[in-house]
């Protein structure tokens, strides 16, 4: 098993695992918000399933950036609650 690194927000992939405090899986990373050019992280956008809407999760509702997975600081059932993002 390999072992997971943490990253920058720089470094997210579309796809990525985002992932509840509770361990449980809620989706998938669509899009990292941000002002690349002020080094600005506003949060990331993902879809609970292939056919839902993008939802945004807020940067300060993130615990932790890994090459495999976006860890939130809210559970999964919570992270369903969050706003779709309307770009």
């Amino acid at each position: 098993m390999t072992e997971e690194r943490s990253i920058a927000w720089l470094a997210l992939e579309p796809g990525t695992d985002i992932v509840g405090s509770d361990g449980e899986q809620v989706g998938n990373l669509v899009e990292v918000i941000a002002d690349r050019q002020k080094d600005i992280f506003s949060g990331v956008t993902f879809k609970p399933g292939l056919m839902d809407s993008a939802l945004f999760i807020p940067a300060d509702r993130i615990a932790s950036l890994t090459d495999s997975e976006v860890t939130l600081t809210v559970s999964a059932a919570e992270a369903s609650g969050f706003e779709p993002y309307e770009g």
